[in-house]
């Protein structure tokens, strides 16, 4: 089984910056630093301490605890020009988020709240990098941008094979498999939530499915550590905060919340079964040519149900395509029987004939457990 992926990360601590670029601002920082170098000529003259370096330092107008925009750190990397993390550019790190440790992305988180604040600061003093400020901002707002897209939208979106789960849809987690999709929903049912089929009906998944579900929910986990709280940190940088960025977190924990709770219920206990299906005119006729041809379609078939009356004739026009009857493949596991959707076809030859019997699409109806 294969599985999809996705996303994130931020921040660390703030100097106070003060701009350098004007005149007046800078004489006053000289000035400063001339009194400041006085005083601890006075304080240091009767005990024989070097101040050299102190003072030269003051001199050339830097005053200790003041940091200048030249003296800046590197911006964190999701507000570099061209974000990349360990060769992966920003989505294919949220992708793959679950590869990261709680602790990298809680301190990537604070360091990039950090800065977005120190940004705030410098634009709207219009001091020296202003322009690099803002630059980093953006790129900020675009890296959660992305987060917001996969936590609503696609949450694991790669094609599948062998039965992965895909939680292309926040609200859905969907099992393509060879032959056919089976749909499963995170739902609340008697007031917990449990997986089910697209029709609603109570599901259960296998280990494999169970893990792939597991992980979908710590990549949340993960975002919401990304997330905490970004809507607390544009506010302190004096900013307001767009509504659909304030509930990136709770997105974020609801999900997990609900994906973490149907995987505990995930037992055969919560399994609905519905009555086996009803034959129809055509099962009696069809049926050994339709068993033949689900178990070498699906190793696990057991048996057939067909619930045609008669052949569902498909017309180009005035000529025939091909005739269809449509049932279920009937399959075995450890937790019972299973109806599939199935539909068989034979396709038009020519001369008012049909072709061989064989296996055709799954329909649109969900699986599901029989009594």
């Amino acid at each position: 089984m294969k599985r999809n992926s996705i996303l994130l990360v931020v921040m660390l601590a703030v100097a106070l910056l003060v701009p350098t670029t004007a005149n007046a601002q800078f004489g006053k920082l000289k000035g400063l630093g001339n009194k400041l170098k006085e005083k601890i000529k006075e304080s240091t003259k009767n005990k024989g301490e070097s101040i050299g370096n102190i003072s030269e330092s003051v001199s050339n107008g830097n005053v200790p605890g003041v940091a200048t925009s030249t003296a800046r750190s590197q911006a964190p990397w999701p507000m570099s020009s061209n974000p990349s993390y360990k060769g992966r550019d920003v989505r294919a790190f949220l992708y793959n988020i679950v590869d990261e440790s709680d602790d990298y992305l809680t301190s990537l988180r604070e360091e990039m709240y950090s800065r977005y604040k120190e940004n705030a600061k410098i634009i709207n003093n219009m001091g020296d990098g202003s322009s690099q400020a803002r630059m980093e901002n953006e790129n900020l707002m675009r890296f959660y941008h992305e987060i917001q897209m996969i936590v609503r939208i696609n949450v694991s979106n790669v094609p599948l094979n062998n039965g992965a789960i895909d939680t292309s849809d926040p609200h859905l987690l969907v099992t393509s498999r060879q032959g056919g999709g089976i749909g499963y929903w995170v739902m609340k049912k008697d007031g917990n939530y449990r997986f089910c089929v697209t029709s609603g009906d109570g599901a259960f998944l296998s280990n494999e499915d169970l893990a792939t579900a597991k992980e979908a929910a710590l990549r949340m986990r993960k975002f919401q550590t990304l997330t905490y709280a970004f809507h607390v940190m544009l506010q302190e940088a004096g900013e307001k905060c767009d509504p659909n960025f304030r509930v990136l977190y709770n997105y974020c924990g609801i999900y997990a919340n609900a994906v973490e709770d149907a995987c505990k219920a995930n037992t055969p206990e919560n399994i609905e079964r519905k009555p086996r299906p009803a034959t129809g005119a055509m099962h009696a006729s069809m049926k050994a040519k339709a068993l033949a041809v689900a178990k070498a379609d699906d190793k696990d078939v057991v048996d057939v149900i067909i619930t045609s009356a008669k052949w569902d004739v498909k017309m180009n026009g005035l000529i025939p395509v091909n005739r269809n009857i449509y049932g279920y493949y009937v399959v075995k596991d450890a937790q019972g029987l299973m109806c599939l959707p199935r539909m068989w076809v034979e396709d038009y030859i020519g001369n008012g004939k049909y072709g061989k019997l064989r296996a055709g699409g799954t329909g649109v109806k969900s699986p599901f457990y029989i009594k």
